[in-house]
């Protein structure tokens, strides 16, 4: 009896773990399924990351390298400054050299000296002029091309971040695609991209005359002096005036002159000058008819001045200040940033599409269907490494190459413009942060 109980329950263990294996085998699959999607997600995650990183990164180049060409226009328009100042200093040398010792002819041991300098300065002008002159010829030709550079990267920069946008994004996952929303993305950065910069020409080249004029040196910008003999001091003594001057945007000019003043009495009144002592003057670029100051030599020397503006040494090398970019008017009123996003989408067709494992994705990317879609954001932002010595916050601006890139959080218009346009918002998409 025992017997045939026990052989009709032997089966039953069987079945059970029949139903064991069964359950075991669609947990596994989910599992797995579940795991295979998620390998897809997070490449998909990744490689829409470095796409955008990319294309900000690249970006933040491109300004960074129009930053070392403002900054290379201004050094080689400071070197031209200094060296017409340097020229209009020789002159003067030279000039108040020939006279003095056309003063002192008659004094055996101050003449003597006075004649050796005079000698050596002569000669070591006749050099300088045409050493400088060259050297102006190429600072004046060195402008334009980096001007020329500048504006050949920055036409072609979004063209070239668009295209490492996409290398990378096929490089880090070959089944990887931008969707239309994604398209409409990247053509509204590059349009806002174009209006980010401006090329200054014309009168709007006030800025760059700006910059320039304030890169000036000490020798550069003033070169005035004062001597009073202890012996006549109240009633006559030397005045000595003189500075470089960017003339509109077209010609540097420097003029140095030396006068010998004395009051218009006795002892009182005011000081007047009597006779000019030495004077010399030269310039670079295209005539101009304005008057400039030349460390208030105008006013103080005018006799001096007008004999110095006479014989001028003027030269043809240099074209003006050049049509460089900068931010645009736009742009340097609120805190300057350039934003890059996409979303893209990969196909489910190779890996496991379970039930289970689609519904517990969540985060940046989703599932629509059979697809998973990633969104991602990268901004080109100004950031100083280094602090002003005043503690001042630096503006945003292309003269300092500080433009760096870094991935931002996805907006919430971004996103739901982008679903829309790929065939309306997804649930998941809508709750991702």
């Amino acid at each position: 009896m025992y017997e045939g109980v026990a052989n009709r329950q032997r089966g039953q263990a069987f079945v059970v773990m029949l139903a064991l294996l069964a359950a075991l085998s669609l947990a596994f699959v989910a599992v797995f399924d579940t795991g295979q999607v998620m390998i897809a997600k997070l490449r998909l995650t990744n490689a829409t990351d470095a796409a955008v990183l990319s294309a900000a990164t690249w970006e933040a180049r491109g300004l960074n390298f129009a930053a070392s060409m403002n900054r290379a226009v201004m050094a080689n328009e400071a070197a031209l400054a200094q060296s017409v100042s340097l020229r209009s200093w020789s002159a003067y040398m030279n000039r108040t050299l020939a006279n003095s010792a056309a003063v002192t002819r008659w004094l055996p041991y101050l003449n003597a000296a006075t004649e050796v300098l005079r000698r050596f300065w002569q000669g070591f002008d006749r050099t300088l002029q045409p050493s400088l002159g060259s050297a102006e010829s190429i600072f004046s030709t060195a402008i334009p091309l980096l001007a020329a550079a500048q504006e050949v990267l920055l036409q072609s920069s979004e063209v070239g971040a668009l295209a490492v946008l996409h290398d990378t994004l096929a490089a880090n996952d070959p089944m990887a695609g931008i969707t239309h929303g994604g398209q409409a993305l990247l053509l509204r950065s590059v349009a806002t991209s174009r209006g980010f910069t401006s090329r200054y020409s014309g009168s709007d080249r006030t800025r760059q005359r700006d910059v320039v004029l304030a890169s000036r040196d000490t020798f550069v910008r003033e070169r005035n002096a004062r001597l009073s003999p202890l012996v006549v001091a109240p009633l006559v003594r030397f005045e000595k005036r003189g500075g470089t001057e960017l003339l509109g945007f077209e010609q540097w000019r420097g003029v140095d002159t030396l006068s010998l003043h004395a009051r218009s009495g006795l002892l009182l009144g005011r000081w007047r000058e009597r006779v000019p002592v030495g004077w010399g003057a030269a310039a670079d670029g295209r005539q101009s008819s304005r008057r400039g100051v030349f460390g208030n030599s105008q006013r103080v020397n005018p006799r001096a001045t007008r004999l110095a503006l006479g014989g001028l040494r003027e030269l043809r090398h240099y074209r003006g200040i050049a049509e460089l970019r900068d931010l645009s008017s736009a742009a340097r009123r609120a805190l300057p940033e350039r934003r890059w996003s996409v979303r893209t989408t990969r196909a489910m067709d190779s890996i496991a599409t379970s039930r289970t494992a689609l519904g517990i994705l969540r985060g940046s990317v989703v599932v629509g269907g059979e697809r998973l879609f990633a969104n991602s954001a990268a901004e080109v932002r100004f950031e100083p490494r280094v602090m002003r010595r005043d503690r001042r916050a630096e503006l945003g601006s292309l003269y300092s190459p500080y433009w760096r890139a870094r991935l931002a959080a996805v907006r919430s218009g971004e996103r739901f413009a982008a679903s829309a346009l790929d065939g309306g918002p997804d649930p998941l998409d809508a709750v991702a942060p």
